[in-house]
């Protein structure tokens, strides 16, 4: 699935000793530039008149060294912007959805390179060197893809300034994109201790607590964050997910069905209706989703290990290990994902099909 609610623009919540970076955050979600100009011009006056004011050589030179840091960061978030949207935009240039995994082995040589160029981008320029540069570095990688890199920008960030909420969400996101599940619930909690009341954080938490198998405070999660943003496609899209865990599809399918009403024929939230129908007997109705899902994104990780799911469920054993073979190969963390997948334990368990089962996953004890 792809990325849950990144939040692009920052909030007003600004951590102690990054009080420079205050005003790009929220400048960030400004698309007019002379609305932004407008706005360093009204800072930068704001702050000549507290100069003229100062009554100490003191004072005087520490609003002259806040006037350098401003000019600074307004160079700086200029570039970081920059950067953002030219990584953006390679990055969308390669497929209609813009969300194609590194290194997928369907991709023609043209639009590999056009990815590893959106993925290096960043590094090749300047070193990031606060906050903001950080922050936004991140925001890129994890548009493009790539989970590493955006963790370490997010680390990076988050040293800086510690108790970012925004950051610390689109952390976790990471996080989470790399399947590391525990890790990722750890930085949502935080992040909703500091901000309690955020949908997105909320419905990220959600998904991390739902692949714990933590159905019920899932569902408590998804519950809130509509209450508060109700309608919100990845959320009901979440709860579907949650709902199937508890067993309760019908119910799934309706969130899933509402979802796909607001955003018709997104792949993740059709691989996601369609798993959702292989467990109500609907065989036909799933594997049409699927290749609706595939055809938007062919060779996807996450459609590929959804569909081994739903193969397993319908006795289709070769043909699910032949999807289970691929979304591993796309992306490595699937193979702890699928020793404990309970939509794969007839598939485990299987006579004939079983041993073949573990020697693409491999035992945990030779990992």
């Amino acid at each position: 699935m792809n990325p849950l609610g990144l939040a692009w623009g920052l909030g007003k919540d600004v951590a102690s000793g990054a009080w420079r970076f205050a005003a790009a955050w929220r400048r960030w979600g400004q698309e007019n530039r002379a609305e932004i100009d407008q706005s360093y011009r009204d800072e930068l006056a704001s702050l000549k008149e507290d100069l003229e004011g100062a009554e100490t050589e003191e004072e005087r030179a520490s609003i002259r060294q806040k006037m350098k840091e401003l000019r600074e960061e307004q160079r700086r978030f200029y570039q970081a912007r920059r950067d953002l949207l030219l990584s953006k935009a390679l990055v969308e240039r390669m497929t209609p959805k813009g969300t194609i995994t590194t290194g997928a082995p369907q991709l023609p040589a043209s639009e590999r390179e056009t990815l590893r160029i959106a993925t290096t981008l960043l590094q090749q320029l300047q070193p990031a060197i606060g906050f903001a540069d950080h922050f936004l570095r991140g925001n890129a990688l994890l548009e493009a893809g790539d989970f590493k890199g955006a963790l370490l920008e997010y680390n990076a960030a988050l040293e800086i300034s510690p108790d970012e909420p925004t950051a610390l969400n689109n952390r976790g996101v990471a996080l989470l994109d790399l399947k590391r599940y525990e890790e990722a619930l750890a930085v949502f909690n935080r992040s909703l201790e500091l901000r309690p009341h955020d949908p997105v954080t909320l419905n990220n938490r959600a998904a991390a607590l739902g692949r714990l198998g933590r159905y019920e405070e899932a569902l408590t999660d998804c519950n809130r964050s509509l209450d508060l943003k109700p309608d919100d496609p990845d959320t009901l899209t979440n709860r579907g997910l949650t709902l199937a865990g508890l067993g309760r599809y019908q119910e799934a399918l309706a969130d899933h069905n509402r979802s796909l009403e607001l955003r018709p024929d997104n792949a993740d939230m059709l691989s996601s209706r369609a798993l959702v129908l292989a467990k109500l007997g609907q065989q036909e109705r799933a594997f049409a989703d699927f290749a609706r899902a595939l055809a938007a994104k062919p060779g996807d990780p996450d459609i590929l290990s959804d569909r081994a799911c739903a193969l397993s469920v319908a006795g289709q054993w070769e043909q699910s290990l032949h999807d289970l073979a691929d979304a591993i190969a796309g992306h490595p963390p699937y193979r702890a994902q699928a020793r404990n997948d309970p939509d794969l334990e007839p598939l485990r368990t299987h006579p004939e099909w079983g041993p073949r089962f573990w020697e693409i996953v491999g035992r945990e004890d030779e990992s």
